[in-house]
């Protein structure tokens, strides 16, 4: 199987649960993509929505630590550790949605630090794609600055979705370097 379809083939998940969060969101009337975020969705107050929501970002996690273990076993131990780890705190997020309050935050936040921790580990590699992976996920800490410090945008939506398509890119470029099997 050539590189690009491999690469397709084991991103393609992913991507689907991006244009499902993405789907959902836009079929949300309420749903504001600068003062949201993307957790406003999981709120228990918002019926089925919630339960897709939930469900979709737990599925996602639990996909993120099958990966860390049996597909990506090629991979550097530290990747797939932390990959591992950030699926878990995925699919607790899911666990527990916004509702929960500092809880939900917490383990948001140790995703994503996570997610960025995952990228800037392929500096250890001392190439080029390498460099520009660690770089990806270091400029993620711009908007989350942004938001965190400044408000700006006030809801988290906007930071999430780079730091999920960051995450997308690395795990295309991840799945691109497996042997055939």
């Amino acid at each position: 199987m050539g590189m690009s379809y491999k690469r397709l083939l084991l991103t393609l998940p992913f991507l689907a649960s991006l244009i499902t969060l993405l789907v959902l969101s836009y079929a949300t009337s309420w749903f504001n993509i600068v003062e949201n975020a993307f957790s406003d969705l999981g709120g228990i107050r918002n019926g089925l929505i919630s339960v897709v929501f939930n469900g979709l970002v737990s599925s996602t996690g639990c996909l993120l630590i099958l990966y860390s273990t049996l597909v990506f076993q090629e991979l550097r131990f530290e990747y797939r550790l932390t990959l591992g780890l950030a699926g878990y705190s995925l699919t607790l997020i899911g666990v527990y949605p916004e509702d929960y309050g500092r809880l939900h935050f917490y383990v948001s936040l140790v995703f994503f630090l996570l997610g960025i921790s995952y990228m800037v580990l392929h500096v250890a590699e001392h190439t080029i794609a390498g460099y520009a992976i660690a770089a990806l996920g270091l400029l993620n800490f711009i908007p989350w600055s942004l938001h965190f410090a400044l408000s700006e945008p006030r809801g988290a939506a906007i930071p999430e979705l780079i730091s999920l398509l960051s995450l997308l890119i690395t795990l295309a470029y991840d799945a691109g370097r497996l042997n055939s099997s």
